[in-house]
């Protein structure tokens, strides 16, 4: 009994798979025409990505509580 229950949901899990990695393919190709489309918000959101992964990488290199840290504080 058990063995069926496990096959069947792997079974399950196999094919949930299989409908989700289908849209998948079309998201990127739909990305990829946004892309074109409208390369000036491309431009604006790969900056804001890289003012994003700078803090990070900063916060990331410091034993500082940067969360609790306000940038209008004064302390």
């Amino acid at each position: 009994m058990s063995s069926l229950a496990v096959l069947s949901w792997t079974g399950l899990g196999c094919l949930l798979w299989a409908f989700m990695a289908q849209p998948q393919e079309r998201l990127l190709e739909m990305r990829r025409q946004e892309e074109r489309l409208h390369p000036a918000k491309m431009a604006e959101m790969r900056q804001q990505n890289e003012l994003i992964l700078k803090a990070l990488k900063d916060a990331a290199e410091t034993t500082e509580n940067v969360a609790r840290k306000s940038p209008w504080s004064s302390r």
